[in-house]
């Protein structure tokens, strides 16, 4: 029997406003009334998934369980419209934790990464560390395209990806063991527990660990040059670059392994039947280095193996140093994360809902690079070290005015620091050899903000959600070079201020259909290194700009939703988003870059998702996204006008089946990704050469038992049809891993 509720009346039954970590399982615990799944991120209040102004996905501890997920990304692979490469894959190249994403086209620095309601996107670069989330520890994740700044602020031009982590609302104990073999060669090791005592009072802790041994995915290859051939070699294999210019591939970096440690610990208190209280703190840690590289080359004369030199391969001249083989090693590499955390969920009266909470994120990111006069084992070179932090603050009250009205109000405080220094290394094996500073930069940007929302239920099918938020954003820093050209200069604090609207509408034209229509402004600030850095490579220098302006986003769009029978749900929506200051690169000379507001594109989509039960025991989702991208203007790369974007495929497609049969359970899912540019100008078009981004198509398959309530076991197999592939990185072929679960 299904009952009509009041919003007042069914955010009470669900507990307190935008409890962001125990909305997992209040659907299934409401048993009086049929509520629909509820979800948190697109409204900043729980709603149930049909009143929700937006095409949320919502990720599930159910879904996660069916994947072979070690990584956020792996619990994110068949979300519709949403692309993920490199660190964000469990099973992919030993790289650090940050990788390339878009989310309906627009990237990762552009679409805002929540866990738990506080965004974790690094203070220095705005991309995110995929290794954070502990897999173990998710409830579900919500992702929300479009424009939402307008709740969220800086970021949230493409989207918001809410990570919700798990609370001790139920008795939960779980071990887990994982092996992997082939390209996934390395073990898994998990323990997690969550419990509520009778006194109100409920911990959550868990820990885990992960180590790879990798594979080879990275190579080596140089292009001939003018002059008099040297050393006559063999074994180089002729191929062209990504753009298409004859070169050679000559051998590889050898493999990356990694460790990674996870550690989660939190308590909860009921001051009432209705007020709570909580603190943790998260911890992920990552360790990287580099096997010996390989050379493919052989002396013609002696076969000796041959890794520098002036040679001769096929008549032509290449010069081929060590550099080459060192110049992406980025060993050693030491990755942290730390999160602490506070709040307070509750009411005020009987009408009134208060959340308050704070968050301090710290990190620390080092890694040591080779000069090029350094050999593989010994030599000088460089440590980059970048700690930086975020704290954020937020006090959320909501509370219904009259019968129509619901309204979300809140205060956010934002703050961002960075402190960089790049040493000099006597021996760039060992960060301890430290001989000197040689430059660096320090940013602090802060953003003070307040929001509201009203949600108006304007006749019993059409509710209208209108809303803004004010950020007054404020910055400063400085750089430094102790080294030619040698010099310190200080920014002087300056601020802007940004408003972002919106207004939402959601009509239920029957218990089986659902329009939705949705305009909204958003931003993204410009990050501590697009402002403060200033750095050489390869002598190339690349400046930011202090003066630097928002990158600014407006989005419309249009969404169906269809229910065909009970068991089968179809959406389709169409967007568009037209993006102006873009940051590019403009190069000044031959020697000199510069970060500047330069650029204007679009963004428009179609996105299509359907979800059906087969049969009791057998469901399948399926997505398609078309995405065109296009750059409009811009004045650092006129070349790059009418190209698409990068990080942007024109193509995504996903299908899986999920199956629950007695004790066996299994899925099957296949997903494929078109072509996508790294440059601007759209010049890397070749694909199956090392460092092109190939369209491809992965198929993975897990299958489980249930041998007693208490031990499960599985076998999961990724790239079931062994593609090779390149997404910069070759791809993992074909690999195998095992997995024995014991819980209570």
């Amino acid at each position: 029997m299904k009952v009509q509720l009041n919003k007042r009346k069914l955010l009470l039954a669900l507990g307190c406003i935008g409890c962001l970590s125990n909305v997992a399982d209040a659907a299934e615990n409401a048993d009086a009334v049929e509520l629909g799944e509820v979800v948190v991120t697109a409204t900043r209040t729980k709603a149930t998934l049909s009143d929700a102004p937006a095409a949320v996905t919502v990720v599930n501890a159910q879904n996660i369980e069916t994947k072979n997920a070690s990584r956020l990304g792996d619990v994110l692979e068949q979300v519709p419209s949403l692309y993920l490469r490199g660190g964000a894959l469990g099973q992919s190249q030993g790289t650090i934790g940050t990788s390339g994403m878009s989310l309906r086209g627009i990237d990762q620095t552009k679409t805002l990464i929540l866990l738990d309601g506080q965004p974790i996107q690094d203070a220095s670069s705005g991309k995110t560390n995929w290794r954070v989330p502990f897999v173990e520890d998710i409830a579900r994740v919500e992702v929300v395209p479009g424009a939402f700044s307008s709740l969220y602020g800086s970021n949230a031009i493409g989207g918001v990806v809410n990570i919700i982590t798990k609370q001790p609302d139920k008795r939960e104990f779980t071990a887990k063991i994982k092996k992997g073999w082939s390209d996934a060669s390395g073990e898994d090791a998990s323990i997690y527990f969550r419990d509520k005592m009778d006194s109100g009072l409920g911990f959550v802790g868990g820990l885990g660990y992960q180590n790879r041994d990798s594979y080879v995915n990275d190579f080596v290859v140089k292009a001939p040059v003018a002059g008099a051939a040297g050393t006559p070699v063999t074994g180089a294999q002729a191929i062209t670059t990504r753009e298409g210019a004859p070169t050679y591939l000559l051998g590889d970096l050898g493999a990356a392994p990694w460790e990674s440690t996870n550690a989660t610990a939190k308590l909860f208190y009921d001051l009432n039947a209705r007020d709570k209280i909580y603190a943790g703190i998260n911890h992920q840690e990552t360790r990287q280095s580099y096997t010996q590289f390989n050379t493919y080359l052989r002396n013609a004369a002696s076969g000796a193996p041959v890794s520098s030199g002036t040679l001769d391969i096929n008549g032509q001249r290449v010069a081929l140093t060590n550099y080459d083989f060192t110049l992406f090693s980025f060993l050693p590499l030491h990755e942290t994360t730390s999160r602490y955390f506070v709040g307070y969920d509750g009411a005020i009266g009987n009408d009134y809902l208060l959340k308050a909470d704070l968050g301090k994120i710290e990190r620390t990111y080092n890694f040591t690079l080779a000069s090029p006069t350094a050999t593989w084992n010994s030599g000088t070179g460089t440590l980059s070290d970048t700690p930086n932090d975020g704290l954020d603050g937020t006090v959320q009250l909501s509370f219904p005015v009259g019968n129509n009205h619901f309204v979300v109000t809140g205060l956010a405080l934002h703050k961002d620091s960075v402190n960089q220094q790049i040493y000099a290394l006597s021996n760039w094996r060992n960060p301890g050899f430290k001989t000197a500073m040689n430059s660096g930069y320090n940013g602090q940007s802060t953003t003070v903000s307040v929001f509201a929302q009203d949600e108006i239920s304007a006749t019993d099918a059409l509710k209208i959600y209108l809303g803004g938020r004010w950020d007054d954003w404020e910055t400063q820093g400085d750089n430094f070079n102790n080294v030619a050209p040698i010099g310190t200069t200080l920014y002087a604090s300056r601020s802007i201020s940004a408003f972002s609207p919106k207004v939402s509408g959601v009509y239920k034209l029957s218990e089986a259909a659902i329009l939705r229509a949705s305009f909204g402004r958003s931003f993204r600030a410009p990050t501590n290194q697009d402002l403060y850095t200033s750095s050489t490579s390869r002598g190339r220098t690349t400046t930011g700009d202090p003066n630097l302006q928002p990158e600014r986003g407006t989005t419309w769009e249009v969404c169906g939703e269809l229910r065909f029978m009970e068991n089968t749900k179809a959406t389709a929506t169409y967007y568009d988003t037209r993006l102006s200051d873009l940051i590019y690169l403009m190069q000044v000379n031959a020697t000199n870059s510069l970060r500047i507001n330069a650029a204007k594109a679009k963004v428009q989509g179609i996105e299509l998702d359907i979800a059906t039960k087969l049969a009791n025991w057998l469901e399948l989702g399926a997505n398609y996204a078309y995405i065109d991208s296009k750059m409009l203007e811009n004045a650092a790369d006129p070349l790059s006008i009418g190209k698409r974007l990068t990080d942007s495929p024109r193509n995504i497609a996903g299908i899986g089946l999920t199956a629950h049969q007695g004790d066996w359970s299994g899925a099957l899912n296949a997903r494929y990704v078109s072509h996508i540019f790294w440059n601007a100008q759209n010049t890397d078009a070749v694909e199956g050469v090392p460092g092109s981004y190939d369209a491809h198509t992965m198929v993975n398959a897990k299958v489980g038992y249930a041998f007693s309530k208490m031990v499960k076991g599985s076998i999961a197999i990724n790239n079931l049809l062994d593609k090779k592939a390149y997404s910069y990185f070759l791809l993992p072929g074909r690999n195998v891993t095992a997995e024995v679960d014991f819980s209570l």
